[in-house]
């Protein structure tokens, strides 16, 4: 059975691609390497075999012509290697096999019977010689105060940050922070809308974290930005498992200056996660089973900075994972996949929210189901494949009161307070439950072709059918309303409140506004993507490897109402050469040229539909003056008149072959090995085109829209197309370095350099991913330099350092000390001077070539893009964990984390509204010259403007606890 259905996948996926290349595989990796003699001359017909814990059986491989040989599709995990031949001397070694990695182990055999040295050159990995990924074990992360989920792990890797509009969202080389892939057991976890990767994981349960940020493999696609890749375990031979329990308490973290000011003390509240795993085999070398369980019941608490209100959430969440790994035939594994994820939470609708009024109470169930298949079709040729599908939803998100008065406020950052802050009731709509799904159907062929004359030849091709699915209308709120109103503030800056303890909204004429939502509840989208790939790990020499491949992506999409949307074919090249300077593996210097093509986000490729993309129209309040929820004037929707609206079936289109942006990535790195010190310098640019951006301009005309019979009159059309208008350029020096001298202690450190990280064009914000900007609208009204002015962009950052020890004292039958100091630094960010709802000036009027509806107001920037910089901060985390063996492998321990040490509270960031002088001079086109700040200006915005802990966690020094047995 195994022999026929081999002979069928093989062809099948050589017609999707048709020639071969090579890459590692998502949750495996390869050992490779040459076999010669004592005089450097290649032994061809060497049997290499490799067991492993992580492995059922072995496998074994043959080197070639050239003395090579290749091991692809071996489970993470440590591994004995034999090397043997007829009339020669054998060689055992062993190898740690990464996640995704290709660990090159040489061996030189002599004669039998011959005493010679016999040379080894390298039994780990080099990291000087992998291409640029982390790998980050679970032996590190259960040593270091850096957390387990894998953004918190990646978040320590360099040339990537945090720095992004939305919570758990990476930014990698300056890309859109909701354009990576994050991947479970090779399975695509991504929130469809938002890039963060949904909690479909057991920290426990995981074995390693792989990060990717460049110089990545054509295996990989659907990305701008970089890989996230992570692996669980999968048991063994033996039983073992563990049970871990985690202790947090608000108690346990120092009051922010927040806080303090507020006369706010953190109240004493215990909370506890418990995580249990165990695996072990059903057949010993045939069947293995693991399982988990997380069961997570916590609060925090805060305030909000804004109000000085209380800020207390909580998160109900149970997840499981269950896994079976089988051999079905010598040489052919299949294995079985489940993780579930539930969560209850106790939360504001936004981060922007301000307000206790603001909270709602969602549920997200969410899971996955795998299955995979790894087998060798011959002695040469390896192939896997998997098919897969995630689950998300969101239910009971959002108000719970139709009455208008209970509708959503966003300021609009007009009088003195920040843009679009959230208070008076929870933001969307309970009635509204919301799905992200998707499904994914995966498979690869490898094959070892050699030749004398050309070198051998690591060829990999391989296939990828991924749907994206989105279900629901995206309804803003209950009411159907949100105002755009900000509200009444003290002489202090601060707001004040009215006697319910609520915040007082001010309606303005000219200035307030009303959106009016007409959603389509259960619209649904489909984003198909069809990829083929081909990579050629070629060693050309004993000094000299390339990687030759390419990835060819098609998408296409449909909505409801047969709405077509995206239309892309794009074909990305990847390259890669590396060159052994000192011919021993100690000095390489490497080079990488690609193409990453970014996600088809479900969010910018449904604009078209009513796929999470209401109908809209927005009105400004025309009078009178007043403020107060008692206000009757300023909630009644005819005291608003329509200005503008978008109407995505009617007036909104997207160009015949809209594709998702291209980013071209090189790097040049060189590395070297000082003994017990390895280190590498890497330099990094990117340059982003093709942004999916709209246009509004006379050429593409109005259109007269129509609701329920009743003409609405005639609005501007909006035409999404790709452009290079918009600017993005990131460029960046990298510089890596660890010694490993000794076996209980061990030090690494990075710091990322960023030379560049400019642009005109931010593309995303707070909730919400892959947004358009104005640089297409209105070309003759807005002006550059004042509307999309040229700069670094938000998540510039000069310097990101970390650095990092491990410190083992053993204690012999007494246990096992571990210790570990965690340093970070993270220079400025930066900031621009831009004040929101300044009115077209006469000039700006005066230019109307014939617009249906001009917009009333818009954003001046003061100055450059990101000409203000924000203060930078050092952090000192320190970990120390306790464990003594009790009998064989059980060993309980215990784990104590203080987090920001030396409870470093300095204001890193700050309110930065102001409003335009439109009492002062005027520039050339009429727009005010001067800037005034608000009386806020300068002081704390919120948690967020102090050092945090951890990403996540509010306060300054905070204790955490955590205990368990491992067996």
């Amino acid at each position: 059975m195994i022999r026929f259905a081999s002979r069928l996948l093989v062809p099948a996926l050589v017609c999707l691609a048709p020639a071969m290349g090579h890459a590692q595989g998502q949750q495996s990796g390869t050992l490779s390497g040459r076999v010669t003699t004592a005089d450097a001359r290649p032994l061809p017909g060497v049997m290499v075999t490799v067991t492993s814990p992580a492995l059922q059986g072995e496998r074994e491989a043959v080197t070639d012509v050239n003395g090579v040989y290749a091991l692809p599709g071996l489970a993470p995990g440590g591994y004995a290697v034999r090397f043997r031949m007829d009339g020669m001397s054998g060689v055992d070694r062993t190898a740690p096999i990464l996640l995704g990695s290709v660990v090159v182990l040489d061996a030189t055999l002599a004669p039998a019977g011959v005493t010679e040295r016999v040379e080894v050159r390298a039994d780990a990995p080099s990291p000087i010689a992998s291409r640029r990924a982390v790998h980050v074990p679970a032996s590190d992360v259960a040593v270091l105060p850096i957390g387990r989920t894998p953004f918190l792990v990646a978040e320590t890797t360099p040339g990537l940050s945090d720095n992004t509009p939305s919570a758990s969202q990476l930014t990698i080389g300056g890309s859109f922070a909701y354009d990576n892939v994050f991947l479970m057991n090779g399975v695509d976890i991504n929130d469809n809308v938002l890039g963060t990767a949904n909690n479909l994981f057991i920290e426990d349960a995981i074995q390693e974290v792989q990060v990717l940020t460049s110089g990545i493999s054509a295996e990989y696609g659907r990305f701008s930005g970089g890989v996230i890749n992570v692996v669980t375990q999968s048991g063994g031979n033996r039983f073992g498992g563990s049970l871990r329990g985690n202790f947090t308490n608000p108690a346990w973290s120092a009051e922010t200056p927040i806080e303090r000011s507020a006369g706010t003390s953190r109240a004493s509240r215990l909370s506890r996660t418990v995580e249990a795993t165990a695996g072990g085999p059903v057949l010993r070398d045939r069947l293995w089973y693991f399982g988990g369980v997380r069961a997570e019941r916590t609060e925090s608490q805060s305030v909000f900075a804004q109000t000085r209100l209380p800020l207390s959430t909580s998160n109900d969440n149970t997840r499981y994972e269950a896994k079976l790994t089988g051999a079905v035939a010598p040489g052919h594994t299949v294995q079985g996949g489940f993780i579930d994820n539930r969560t209850h939470l106790r939360q504001p609708s936004l981060g922007a929210s301000i307000d206790p009024a603001t909270f709602s109470t969602p549920s997200t169930p969410n899971r996955i189901v795998s299955a995979l298949w790894r087998g060798t079709l011959g002695p040469r040729t390896f192939g896997e494949a998997q098919v897969s599908r995630k689950d998300w939803q969101l239910e009971n998100a959002g108000g719970t009161s139709a009455a208008i008065v209970d509708s959503p406020f966003l300021t609009r950052g007009v009088l003195g307070v920040p843009g679009n802050l959230h208070y008076n009731a929870p933001y969307f709509d309970s009635s509204d439950p919301e799905s992200r799904d998707n499904r994914q159907v995966t498979g690869s062929v490898s094959h070892l072709v050699s030749s004398r004359r050309v070198g051998t030849h690591e060829l990999k091709a391989g296939a990828e059918y991924f749907t994206s699915t989105r279900i629901g209308g995206n309804s803003q709120s209950l009411s159907g309303y949100v105002f755009q109103s900000d509200y009444r503030i003290g002489a202090d800056g601060r707001p004040e409140l009215d006697a319910s303890g609520r915040l007082i909204p001010r309606f303005v004429p000219g200035t307030s506004r009303l959106q009016t939502w007409m959603p389509l509840r259960g619209a649904r989208i489909d984003l198909t993507t069809t990829s083929a790939y081909v990579n050629d790990h070629w060693i050309a020499g004993p000094r000299l490897a390339f990687d030759i491949g390419g990835r060819f992506e098609r998408v296409r999409s449909n909505a409801t109402g047969d709405i077509a949307g995206a239309h892309g074919d794009t074909f990305v090249p990847r390259l890669a050469g590396a060159y052994d300077l000192t011919a021993d593996g100690r000095t390489v210097l490497r080079a990488t040229y690609g193409h990453y093509a970014g996600k088809y986000n479900d969010v910018q490729f449904s604009r078209n539909s009513n796929v999470g993309n209401a109908d809209r129209i927005t009105g400004t309040y025309v009078g009178p003056a007043g403020e107060g929820r008692g206000f009757a004037a300023g909630f009644d929707p005819a005291n608003y008149q329509t200005f503008t609206g978008t109407f995505p079936t009617a007036n909104v289109f997207l160009d015949a072959d809209l594709h998702s942006p291209l980013t071209r990535v090189a790097t040049v790195s060189l590395g070297r090995v000082f003994g017990s010190v390895w280190a590498r310098a890497t330099w990094v640019k990117r340059h982003a085109t093709g942004f999916v951006e709209d246009f509004i301009t006379m050429a593409d005309g109005r259109t007269v829209v129509s609701r329920n019979g009743v003409s609405l009159g005639a609005f501007d059309n909006a035409v999404y197309r790709n452009s290079d208008l918009p600017r993005r350029v990131y460029q960046a020096v990298e510089a890596e370095a660890a010694y490993r001298g000794h076996a209980r202690f061990s030090l690494n450190a990075h710091w990322t350099v960023q030379i560049q990280n400019d642009g005109t064009f931010e593309g995303e914000s707070s909730s919400g991913p892959a947004q358009p900007s104005i640089i297409g609208d209105y070309p003759e009204i807005y002006v550059a330099a004042r509307s999309f002015p040229d700069g670094r962009l938000d998540d510039f950052q000069r310097h990101k350092v970390r650095a990092w020890a491990a410190y083992q004292v053993d204690l012999k039958r007494f246990g096992r000390i571990d210790v570990a100091p965690f340093y970070r630094f993270n220079s400025g960010r930066t900031y621009s001077l831009v004040a929101a709802g300044v009115p077209l000036s006469a000039a700006q009027i005066a230019s109307n070539p014939g617009y249906a509806r001009l917009p009333t107001s818009q954003s001046v920037f003061f100055g450059a893009r990101g000409a203000e910089q924000f203060k930078g901060y050092h952090l000192f985390d320190m970990a120390a964990s306790y464990s003594v063996p009790v009998w064989q492998s059980l060993r309980p321990w215990v784990r104590a984390e203080v987090l920001n040490a030396l409870n470093n509270q300095t204001l890193i960031s700050w309110n930065t509204a102001i409003t335009a002088d439109t009492a002062g001079p005027k520039d050339e086109n009429g727009l005010p010259v001067n800037y005034i700040r608000s009386a806020a200006f300068g002081t704390a915005a919120g948690p967020a403007s102090y050092p945090r802990p951890r990403a996540g966690m509010d306060g300054g020094r905070t204790f955490l606890m955590s205990a368990g047995v491992r067996f």
